[in-house]
């Protein structure tokens, strides 16, 4: 597998696809990124009351797992590189099951208040009172588009996190489909070999997520910062998880599945490639996820390309429309 500081070979492959120049980008991040939570950084962390976290199944599946909890509970920064994590969840909740089979744990802190996300990847152990250790061996914040801004007013409840869970099935109900197609948000979990599993943010115009079928999603890839994280892991490893959210009634469903990367339709403007699920899996769930108020949908529009993404000449900002 061909690694660099920051970049893996599936995600460079994206990049130059998409007319990035791979070199100077790689050149731009002198340093790798790093596991170290900054003081900055720590109180951000610190101050979440929603993020979500990957995990990988017994079948190398990847999952992503949305958590709440209070402000300083649901993270608390053990050290620079070392957070503790309160999931609220039962003991048999398949992300602790995951955790404790593999170690394998992604997190994204995630603020829709401030359109503010940061990603991380590392390893969790389970601890007696049933709390993650979690140890990141990355760190880095990604740009803060396509995030429909919501403040969180986290639930105080003493099953704040409870769970209703219906049995996994192997293909979305009407009432799975009906959620997802009106989905804003959604988040995807992936893997890389050497890297592990992540989870990074999807968003869009409610309608966004498409369902072909009982066993078929599919979402476009909007331009963002250029890494291609996700993209790229899907080039050397297909197996993608998806979950959504209903912030209104706390209604979550989880996706695992094959992800391909295919052109997205002729008129469709604004992206030009599109993420297809091939369905193996499906989890409902009910969570008390305390009370979300809507503030503003992100405003997408075609074009909207990182600046500070180093195209080449002809290519991205200046060569499309």
């Amino acid at each position: 597998m061909v690694l660099s500081h920051n970049f893996h070979e599936g995600e460079k492959r994206v990049q130059a696809e998409e007319g990035i120049d791979v070199d100077a980008y790689e050149a731009v991040m002198t340093e790798p990124f790093s596991p170290e939570l900054n003081p900055v950084e720590i109180r951000f962390v610190n101050g979440r009351s929603f993020s979500v976290a990957a995990s990988v199944d017994g079948s190398r599946q990847p999952w992503a797992t949305p958590l709440f909890g209070q402000p300083g509970e649901l993270f608390d920064v053990q050290d620079p590189t070392t957070v503790r994590i309160t999931t609220g969840l039962p003991a048999d909740h398949p992300l602790h099951q995951d955790v404790a089979d593999n170690g394998e744990l992604g997190v994204l802190y995630f603020d829709p208040s401030l359109r503010r996300r940061a990603k991380s990847l590392g390893h969790g152990t389970i601890e007696p009172d049933g709390s993650l250790i979690y140890r990141m061996t990355r760190n880095f914040g990604v740009c803060n588009r396509y995030i429909f801004k919501r403040t969180h007013e986290p639930s105080t409840a003493s099953d704040s996190t409870a769970v209703e869970r219906d049995s996994a099935r192997s293909q979305l109900t009407d009432d799975n489909i009906a959620r997802l197609q009106h989905a804003d948000t959604a988040f995807f979990a992936s893997r890389h070999t050497d890297r592990g599993v992540e989870t990074t943010h999807r968003g869009g115009p409610a309608g966004f997520v498409s369902v072909e079928d009982a066993t078929t999603i599919s979402l476009p890839d909007y331009p963002g910062n250029g890494m291609f994280n996700t993209l790229g892991n899907l080039l050397l490893d297909d197996r993608i998880g998806l979950t959504t959210i209903d912030f209104a009634t706390g209604q979550v469903v989880q996706v695992t599945g094959r992800g391909q990367v295919v052109p997205s339709p002729d008129d469709d403007t604004m992206s030009t490639r599109t993420v297809r699920i091939a369905v193996d899996e499906v989890r409902s769930t009910t969570r008390d996820i305390g009370a979300w108020t809507d503030v503003e949908a992100f405003p997408v529009r075609p074009g909207m390309y990182n600046p500070g993404t180093p195209y080449l000449p002809g290519r991205g900002p200046a060569g499309r429309s």
